[in-house]
């Protein structure tokens, strides 16, 4: 993740704490932590896609030989949680001979739309994948270089939330992605192979030494 003022990032912490303390959970005294997570799917003759609402079983599996996702549930433990400050979304080969990834920051995978659920909240509602994008950039967090023939410094897009999002432990939460077509049509879809979906931020791990 991108550098932030302190100021900003004790922000994160004590929206976490009071969130959870509005749940009755007593988070203040585990362990804080960076927090990545993702999910990854392959793509199909499906516009629509829930990452994160399936991981059960997948951190065991790997797509073009990278694990699936790292974790195992799509709700936290006791004791655990995280603020989403990041999205970021990664095209990744899952092809035995993998084929030129689609460029992400020019095709029309950048109409998508991006909906974050907790719960049976949506927390995060209809935010256009061109966010993360250079062009038509909200917050993003993209750093690319100046020649398009490196196809891997297209693959990916990202972008920082202004609002930062508390999933707390013990709640369910999922990611949904809709694209403009999907991912085995035509010309539009070549090269889009599997999807990552990646959520950066704080967060709070298990400490058992304050609980027993």
């Amino acid at each position: 993740m991108q550098n932030i003022p302190f100021a900003a990032q004790q922000e994160q912490v004590n929206k976490f704490l009071q969130a959870n303390r509005a749940l009755g959970a007593q988070m203040d005294q585990m362990q804080g932590t960076t927090r990545a997570i993702f999910d990854t799917i392959s793509f199909t003759t499906r516009s629509s896609y829930d990452f994160f609402s399936e991981v059960t079983g997948k951190a065991t599996t790997t797509v073009n030989g990278m694990p699936a996702t790292n974790i195992n549930d799509n709700r936290f433990e006791p004791g655990e949680g995280m603020v989403i400050k990041e999205i970021a979304l990664f095209n990744l080969d899952d092809q035995a001979s993998p084929t030129t990834p689609v460029n992400m920051n020019a095709s029309v995978i950048g109409l998508g739309l991006i909906n974050v659920y907790i719960g049976n909240n949506r927390v995060v509602k209809d935010l256009p994948l061109f966010a993360g994008q250079t062009i038509s950039a909200i917050n993003n967090i993209n750093v690319h270089t100046t020649s398009t023939a490196n196809q891997n410094d297209l693959r990916v897009l990202g972008f920082r939330l202004f609002t930062n999002i508390v999933i707390p432990p013990q709640v369910q939460f999922y990611v949904n992605v809709k694209l403009p077509v999907s991912g085995s049509t035509g010309a539009a879809g070549t090269g889009l192979n599997a999807l990552r979906v990646y959520l950066k931020g704080y967060g709070k791990l298990f400490n058992p030494r304050n609980n027993y």
